[in-house]
């Protein structure tokens, strides 16, 4: 060990500027003291700074609604347990999904990937020495400062500028008010509508450098930097109520699910908004009930015929469809859990914009859906298993 101590700070410094995630920095930190001499702290609190959003309102309201909401971002990741070093034969004995917050003041924050309950109290007790962190995903979220989630925003994402060079030049791509699409910059006073003749958009996520967006009929659509919106497949055409992007093993699916009643669009919101613009009725809104999933259907794009093929088995991928991201791991890379089945929060009250409900899995092989609390084994590929599996 005091051979490692000894390596010179430069060399040090240049090992940990190759460093992905934060958290390795603090893992490569915690080796000895003069590790931790020779290279700074990560910074979590200048990555995104909390800035004010005009929330969009209805098309007929005059007057905006301004309020400071804060940008959210966290990695998804799986935690590998590593064994005794002293085991060589032994690489890891365990690994979980955990989201990792950018946390401020150096202070992690994990959070279930689902749920987005914090799991601060268990994190305690772990070593940082006796673990490893693969990224799989980004997710970001709006909140305000209290810590509740933006009411009205289903989706959003970062989207980088051409040439930006700091947080000022920020902007964010949403989907909002269940099906519109819009963007907003740092600084905007609105937000500015990307399709005024399509407000059924879905999902949106980040695929190989490469923005995306689904409708509620299937279409898959591509933005560029000029923010036009490019039809990029045919329309799906499923019969399910809601579509989700996810990628898997470097392609692109759709998900489709089928709910059991009918869902709220745009025109919901702008029912519970008067005259004035000051938005009135949310209770109504909230409190009514919504519909849940009885199936899913998944597809992938052929792009060289440029037809939908559908997927009668996801084999040994799991699919997570997140508030704020969703993604895809293989079973054989966690800890208990089973391949060809799909994770997603429903609540038939509840849950509203980017907040969740319970947690509930669906199994291809027979088409069943249960809620997480009443399959415990299904609820160990998340770290602290039992978080979030509640009804």
């Amino acid at each position: 060990m005091s051979q490692w101590a000894d390596l010179p700070k430069e060399l040090l410094e240049m090992i940990s500027k190759r460093l992905d995630l934060r958290v390795e920095v603090l893992r490569f930190r915690a080796v000895c003291s003069s590790w931790r001499c020779s290279v700074s702290p990560p910074s979590f609190d200048q990555e995104i700074p909390p800035f004010f959003l005009k929330l969009p309102p209805p098309i007929r309201a005059p007057d905006p609604i301004f309020a400071g909401a804060i940008l959210m971002q966290t990695t998804i990741c799986r935690m590998e347990f590593l064994c005794n070093y002293s085991n060589s034969s032994c690489s890891l004995s365990k690994s979980s999904l955990v989201k990792v917050g950018e946390s401020k003041h150096g202070k992690l924050q994990l959070f279930h990937p689902l749920s987005n309950q914090e799991t601060n109290d268990s994190f305690r007790s772990l070593n940082l020495l006796d673990l490893k962190f693969v990224q799989l995903s980004k997710a970001c979220l709006l909140k305000w400062p209290g810590g509740i989630s933006v009411f009205g925003i289903n989706k959003v994402v970062v989207f980088p500028l051409s040439g930006c060079i700091d947080n000022c030049e920020l902007g964010i791509l949403a989907i909002y008010h269940e099906g519109k699409l819009g963007y907003w910059r740092y600084g905007d006073k609105e937000w500015t509508l990307l399709d005024d003749r399509n407000f059924e958009y879905d999902d949106i996520i980040v695929y190989k450098g490469q923005f995306y967006v689904v409708d509620r009929w299937g279409t898959v659509s591509w933005i560029d930097s000029s923010l036009k919106v490019i039809q990029y497949s045919p329309p799906l055409y499923g019969c399910g109520g809601q579509k989700n992007l996810v990628e898997s093993c470097g392609d692109l699916y759709v998900v489709d699910r089928y709910l059991d009643g009918e869902r709220r669009t745009w025109k919901d919101f702008e029912d519970v908004m008067d005259t004035n613009g000051n938005p009135h009725r949310f209770s109504r809104l909230m409190s009514k009930a919504r519909p849940m999933a009885v199936d899913f259907r998944v597809y992938k794009l052929d792009e060289e015929w440029g037809t939908w093929v559908d997927k009668k088995s996801l084999d040994d991928r799991i699919f997570i469809l997140g508030i704020d991201c969703s993604f895809s791991v293989s079973c054989r890379d966690l800890s208990g859990g089973k391949g060809n089945c799909i994770y997603f929060c429903d609540s038939r009250y509840g849950g509203q914009g980017m907040s969740g409900g319970a947690i509930h899995v669906f199994r291809f092989e027979d088409h069943s859906i249960d809620n997480l609390a009443l399959i415990p084994d299904f609820s160990e590929i998340f770290w602290p298993a039992n978080t979030g599996s509640s009804t």
